[in-house]
């Protein structure tokens, strides 16, 4: 640990020595990257872009230091440098790292400095440029390792006065990662942006100077800039897997606008493309330039062209105007990808000051292919047999991982072409399964059932975690018929309810004679009605039975089920066939009666309905009993299976029954199926939850208002405008101190109009606060739970004079400050040696040496001071030791 801390404090001293010395202005832009190598191990990329003009040798870096967030740091070396433009060079440093084990690790370089003249930043010559990411390791065995994203777009772009900007940096994750792009402030060291920074759009600022980005793809647009001049902006990179963020990288770039009356090339491309892997892309892209006797060249990049096997091609003459080019991209299932495929085409005119472009971003999805489904059909026992490729084209690759089988009642469904969305379409996934092949039963006579098979893909980690998961496109619909041969249920319809003498009216089909074939199966015929207590009840009893000597005799087929509990129960009923006076033909799939619950509340009722048929009930009306005229009328028509009635009288009676509409989805069969359910009565009553009220607390600490370093929390709550604070009897603030398990009642009042509250505390403001409201039905709410923490002040001087003369003779921080609970000050010599340490945040350093007493000589001395501070979890470092030079003077 003391070595490191020698070498951290030889490298301070180096930059500091550094940036009084050299004070380069060369940097323009850049970012870093990172690809995992094994284990811990990565591999680090600097990318910058540098001035050439007026640089000294010294500022022409043939390597930079680079902070690995672990608390070492290092040098990595030049690897090449390429002139990309007149006085612009891009320089790759690159470099391994192996980290301890799983944490999160911010990863800088910072160098002397940016160029001069940068429009909107102050002082950008004497500023210092700093990049940085994120490299988060989690446990590898659950959610992997990462690569972070790369921009394939170089940092530099040009502009022009009053003309749209656009940029796209073609980012690409190769990891399938999720992307999110936002604009930040440049950086000049870690959590400090540049000084007095200005978005672009805050230059000449109007309706008409708007500086976007495009959180999804990071394209930038600047319509219109209004100032000629060098631009820097940044911006950040998330990488987010199965909703974790696991990465950042921060871009800064430099942007060049010039007023002049050139004009930017116009590109032509197509339109977004989608592609199954093994099939080809291949289109031209065109470009002109208004200006007459300019040239045009056309360049592309993009993750396509960096694949390992069958990269895309892009084949373009010279310069000209017009000018085309030729893109060709055989795919295969090595090109399949979570993500889409980002191909940015750019012309770029011959106008030397600067050129302009015109730069489109063309995505290409490559998908799996489908599955080539088929499926058998047995009529007799309802079952179907499905199959699929006995070999899936793209079984090969590594992300392949299973296939999962779609069902929905139903056939006909439009898919789109470059969809795997089949939940949002109706479909429910039955199984998964790494066969090609699945057996399906259970179905119900007299509906049409599609089934659609899906390959799927992903990343599994070592704990069987599925990352970064995507899917095939569907196979083609295989659409299956299942035919009536028995009866069928058609109503199950309650006609009146009575705790004892309800009625259910019950109707069935006549058996389908094509299907039944009478020849075979023939009289007489016994149909018998079975009913059961419950929607999915199973203890059937025989409730009517009739023979008929011939087919055509059958013209019974319903029953009106009398003294029946229809109040408190719903009832199942089915019907069984008998052929030939003995042999059981089958039962009908069974159907239950609609049965209605009422919940009553605060002015209002809530409805729910439930039900078991085999047929698909698709529309519900509402009715609701008329006092005056007692009869039903209709207050709603819905397709859901609950609804709220709103505007009711507390402690009167409402009386409601549903009818549910629906049918079978073969044709020929009777619709629409029209059943009630029972009437359910209700009385509303005061059982409202009173409202959650917002808590906000305030503090020295977020408020410059407020007197520094005095310990007191502001608390103040407020309601939704729609919120009826009528019903809250009573509100209760809670409070929870640092290291304290549970809240305590701080204070209690009835009065409704109190919405403020003043918590007076000692020695910090650090806790956590929740407002309690109590209604007059006795229920409570509460308002979210807001924590706060000390904010330390804390700044410590560079000299003081232990000369024992009453004036500074002890070194102590600046007055005022506060917030610190605790301090770790070390503080060395110029050899490194340590030579006075103290945990007081009062510090009284005398000059003297804690280890032998002796008095130390007038020099320069080298601290390193961590602040902590209270926090409603207890104590908290932060996250950036204080670090500094102290001149002692003796004379």
């Amino acid at each position: 640990m003391m070595n490191n801390i020698k070498k951290i404090i030889s490298l301070l001293i180096l930059l500091l020595v550094f940036s009084q010395t050299v004070l380069a202005t060369h940097n323009r832009a850049g970012e870093i990257v990172y690809k995992h190598v094994t284990g811990f191990t990565y591999e680090f990329t600097i990318n910058t872009y540098t001035k050439i003009s007026g640089i000294s040798s010294d500022a022409d870096r043939d390597k930079l230091y680079i902070i690995w967030g672990d608390g070492t740091f290092d040098s990595l070396p030049r690897l090449t440098e390429t002139l990309i433009a007149p006085d612009i060079k891009h320089n790759i440093y690159r470099g391994l790292h192996t980290y301890s084990g799983p944490a999160t690790y911010v990863v800088g370089v910072s160098d002397p400095n940016r160029v001069e003249n940068i429009i909107n930043m102050s002082n950008s010559v004497n500023t210092l440029f700093y990049l940085e990411d994120s490299v988060k390791i989690l446990d590898p065995n659950i959610i992997g390792y990462n690569n972070s994203p790369i921009l394939y777009n170089p940092p530099i772009d040009y502009a022009n006065v009053n003309q749209v900007f656009i940029h796209n940096p073609n980012a690409f994750d190769a990891d399938g990662d999720s992307l999110v792009f936002r604009l930040i402030p440049p950086l000049q060291s870690r959590g400090n942006p540049v000084g007095n920074y200005r978005y672009p759009n805050q230059i000449s600022p109007g309706p008409d100077n708007n500086f976007t980005i495009d959180s999804r793809n990071g394209e930038i647009r600047w319509d219109v800039p209004k100032q000629q001049g060098i631009y820097n902006i940044a911006f950040i990179v998330e990488e987010y897997r199965n909703g974790i963020l696991f990465g950042t990288v921060i871009r800064d770039m430099q942007i060049f606008v010039e007023a002049t009356n050139n004009k930017p090339p116009v590109l032509t491309i197509p339109d977004d493309i989608c592609i199954v892997a093994g099939d080809t892309v291949e289109f031209n892209v065109s470009a002109t330039d208004p200006d007459i006797g300019q040239l045009v060249t056309l360049i592309a990049n993009g993750s396509s062209f960096s694949v390992a096997s069958s990269p895309s091609v892009f084949t373009v003459g010279s310069a000209g105007n017009p000018i085309s080019g030729h893109f060709y991209w055989a795919t295969n299932c090595t090109h399949i990808n979570k993500n889409e495929y980002q191909v940015l085409f750019k012309a770029e005119d011959n106008f030397n000051s600067p050129p302009l472009v015109d730069i489109k971003t063309l995505f290409i999805k490559v998908l799996p292919p489908a599955p080539q489904l088929q499926s058998v059909f047995n009529p007799s026992n309802g079952t179907v047999q499905l199959t699929w490729d006995s070999l899936y084209t793209c079984a090969d690759n590594s992300k392949f991982l299973k296939f999962t089988v779609w069902r929905k009642t139903g056939c006909g469904t439009i898919i789109d072409s470059c969809s795997t969305d089949l939940a949002s379409l109706g479909y429910t996934q039955i199984a998964t399964t790494n066969n090609y092949y699945y057996n399906d039963n259970g179905l119900i006579p007299g509906n049409d059932y599609s089934y659609i098979v899906r390959a799927e893909f992903g990343d599994v980690s070592n704990a069987g975690v599925t990352i970064n998961a995507f899917s095939s496109l569907p196979s083609e619909e295989e659409c299956i018929n299942y035919p009536i041969s028995f009866p069928i249920l058609y109503n199950v319809d309650v006609r009146s309810t009575d705790a004892t003498n309800g009625i259910i009216y019950v109707e069935w089909s006549r058996p389908f004679a094509e299907e039944l074939d009478t020849i075979i199966n023939s009289g007489p015929y016994i149909i018998n009605l079975y009913r059961a207590e419950g929607i999915n009840g199973t203890n059937y009893t025989l409730i009517k039975s009739d023979t008929f000597n011939t087919y055509s005799d059958i013209n019974d087929t319903s029953f009106l089920d009398t003294n029946l509990n229809t109040t408190n129960l719903a009832y199942t009923y089915n019907v069984q066939l008998i052929v030939r006076g003995g042999d059981t033909l089958g039962f009908t799939n069974p159907a239950s009666s609609v049965y209605l619950t009422t919940t009553p509340n605060f002015k209002s009722a809530d409805l729910s309905w439930s039900y078991q048929v085999p047929w698909q009930n698709d529309t519900f009306v509402v009715y609701r009993k008329d006092p005056s005229t007692l009869t039903y009328v209709i207050i709603d028509t819905i397709t859901t299976t609950s609804f709220k009635d709103t505007g009711l009288i507390n402690d009167s009676l409402y009386c409601y029954k549903i009818e549910a509409i629906g049918k079978y989805n073969q044709a020929g069969l009777k619709e629409p199926l029209i059943n009630f359910s029972q009437e359910a009565c209700v009385i509303p009553i005061d059982t409202i939850t009173p409202c959650s009220p917002t808590l906000v607390v305030t503090n020295y600490c977020n408020d410059d208002n407020l007197t520094k370093n005095e310990y007191i929390n502001y608390l103040v709550w407020n309601y939704n405008t729609d919120c009826d604070t009528s019903v809250i009897v009573q509100t209760k603030i809670y409070y929870k101190a640092p290291n304290t398990s549970s809240f305590v009642l701080l204070d209690s009042f009835g009065k409704i109009d109190i919405l403020a509250y003043t918590h007076i505390l000692d020695l910090s403001v650090a806790g956590c606060y929740y407002i309690q409201t109590i209604g007059k039905s006795g229920k409570t709410n509460v308002s979210n739970t807001v924590c706060v923490d000390d904010c330390p002040v804390y700044n410590l001087p560079n000299a003081f004079t232990p000369n024992n003369d009453g004036s500074n003779d002890l070194f102590t921080p600046i007055l005022p400050y506060g917030g610190v609970a605790k301090i770790d000050f070390k503080v060395f010599n110029r050899w490194g040696n340590l030579v006075f340490e103290t945990n007081d945040p009062n510090i009284n350093w005398d000059g003297t040496d804690s280890k032998n007493g002796s008095v130390l000589n007038t020099a320069v001395y080298y601290y390193v001071c961590d602040v902590y501070y209270q926090t409603s979890n207890g104590l908290q470092k932060l996250s950036t030791p204080l670090s500094g030079y102290i001149h002692l003077f003796r004379e």
